[in-house]
């Protein structure tokens, strides 16, 4: 029995709710935003944060409840899109000791004391925080 050829409607249907290959399809062939794939992409926070960035170059306040989970989408975002501190996400950076290293230099630009206790987890991270603001041990 022959295959039946993919119709194209229900290949975009597919593409559209995989948050990944809806991401790349609006960056790649589009080239703007895609509102029928939007509920499926927040829900990949790294893709919603991309495609905020990259494709809506705004803020996204209906992805930012996923957003604000993942410590990798969320310290891009608030350093490009929100230009300031982000409360709502903080729970979630400062369980990262790379990515609440990267938020106190990108976002707060100043020391986090709360976060120290987490970045000294990671020697790297803390010896890269410690030369950033000068702390002398």
């Amino acid at each position: 029995m022959p295959l039946k050829p993919i119709k194209y409607k229900s290949r975009l249907e597919a593409i559209k709710t995989d948050p990944e290959k809806a991401m790349e399809y609006c960056r790649t062939k589009l080239r703007k935003p895609w509102p029928a794939a939007e509920p499926y992409i927040m829900k990949s926070p790294k893709r919603a944060s991309f495609y905020a960035l990259n494709i809506l170059k705004r803020r996204w306040p209906e992805a930012e409840p996923y957003i604000k989970q993942d410590p990798e989408a969320a310290v891009p975002y608030a350093n490009v899109i929100l230009k300031q501190r982000w409360p709502e996400a903080e729970p979630y950076i400062i369980k990262d000791p790379e990515w609440a290293t990267l938020y106190t230099e990108y976002v707060l630009q100043k020391r986090w004391p709360k976060a120290e206790p987490i970045i000294k987890t990671s020697p790297i991270y803390w010896q890269y925080y410690k030369n950033h603001f000068n702390i002398k041990d």
